[in-house]
């Protein structure tokens, strides 16, 4: 019997996926198909090409309704975007950007390269990268930053939003100090990415309590997640700090964190430039990481990078997921059901 080319160029896409995920990740690993739902943006990300196209991160505060207000970073300017999802149900949904707020009022070099997003307890907080320069190898005295933006717990606003100059935003520089003398991550400190060293791209805060997770470094196969307070980076007090190894395998670093119920959810990728599928995991403290599947690198663009994990939804036995990336115009978004 004769096979269709389109057959045979889906059977053999399938078997490449089976030798890829075979080699990479545990063979239980659960493939990840998406919804299919459709996901628009509009109007699209600001302010140009540059920035719709690096979407970092993103968190939504808990409003209800729910997603009135969300705050995406992107890695090469100095603001964020606030926006809203209309929909979001079985049918897909829309991504409505809106008001920018400025994070860094410095010059030509004051890209904070931010990273991540979350939201608790009143506040959103956004990481730089903590990294070197990845353009220059250089110390990136800019990214080695916290940022908290008091925000409205009804609705989630903050009181004033300006994209013109920094209006009640709070800033920490504590975190690189911490980072510095934290063992085993800190001696990677001072290394740029390409090298090994390290890099923050995630965070999520729960119940006042801050995880960072780092794309890098990666040590005997294990990842990192740094807790500790989140309001004592502002105000000086006692961090309470800890390190978290996660097994997530051989250059596998963390893409970003979102708070659960039962923990955190992780997506982890490729360290550098390696061959690594997109994965999620959940984590916690009592019980570890717990791969919940891979994201098939086929539904993926070619220069596409998984950096952002949005909760769309809580269900008895799965985890509604929207996941956004790098590399592609206005992030790509994809929605995803995770089992529990």
């Amino acid at each position: 019997m004769l096979l269709s080319i389109a057959l045979r160029r889906r059977l053999a896409t399938a078997a490449l996926l089976a030798i890829f995920l075979a080699a990479a990740l545990p063979a239980t690993a659960q493939v990840l198909e998406p919804e299919g739902l459709r996901w628009r943006v509009a109007p699209d990300f600001g302010k140009g090409p540059k920035a719709r196209h690096e979407i970092s991160g993103a968190a939504c505060a808990p409003t209800s309704p729910p997603w009135r207000s969300c705050l995406a970073v992107n890695d090469e300017k100095k603001y964020a975007q606030f926006f809203a999802i209309e929909g979001g149900t079985a049918e897909g949904g829309t991504i409505v950007p809106g008001a920018f707020v400025r994070l860094s009022a410095e010059g030509k070099n004051g890209d904070p390269d931010a990273e991540g997003v979350a939201y608790d307890s009143g506040y959103f907080y956004v990481t730089g990268s903590h990294g070197r320069s990845r353009n220059t190898d250089k110390p990136n005295a800019s990214s080695y930053r916290v940022f908290r933006i008091k925000a409205d717990p009804r609705t989630g606003r903050p009181p004033v939003v300006s994209d013109d100059e920094v209006v009640g935003i709070e800033r920490s520089e504590r975190l690189k100090r911490l980072i510095a003398v934290a063992e085993p991550v800190g001696r990677f400190e001072d290394r740029p990415l390409a090298k090994g060293g390290l890099n923050v791209e995630g965070i999520a805060v729960k119940n006042g309590r801050m995880f960072v997770g780092f794309r890098g470094p990666s040590i005997d196969r294990q990842a990192f997640i740094m807790s500790l307070d989140a309001a004592a980076l502002f105000t000086g007090a006692g961090t309470r700090a800890r390190m978290h190894a996660l097994p997530l395998g051989k250059n596998v670093g963390i893409r970003d964190l979102a708070a659960v119920d039962d923990g955190l959810l992780v997506l982890s990728g490729p360290m550098r430039e390696e061959k690594k599928p997109f994965a999620v995991w959940l984590w916690n403290e009592r019980e570890g990481a717990r791969l919940l599947g891979v994201i098939p690198r086929h539904h993926i663009p070619k220069s596409a990078k998984a950096e952002t994990l949005l909760v769309l939804a809580t269900e008895p036995r799965a985890y509604r997921v929207l996941v956004m990336f790098d590399g592609v115009e206005n992030g790509g978004p994809m929605s995803l059901r995770l089992p529990r």
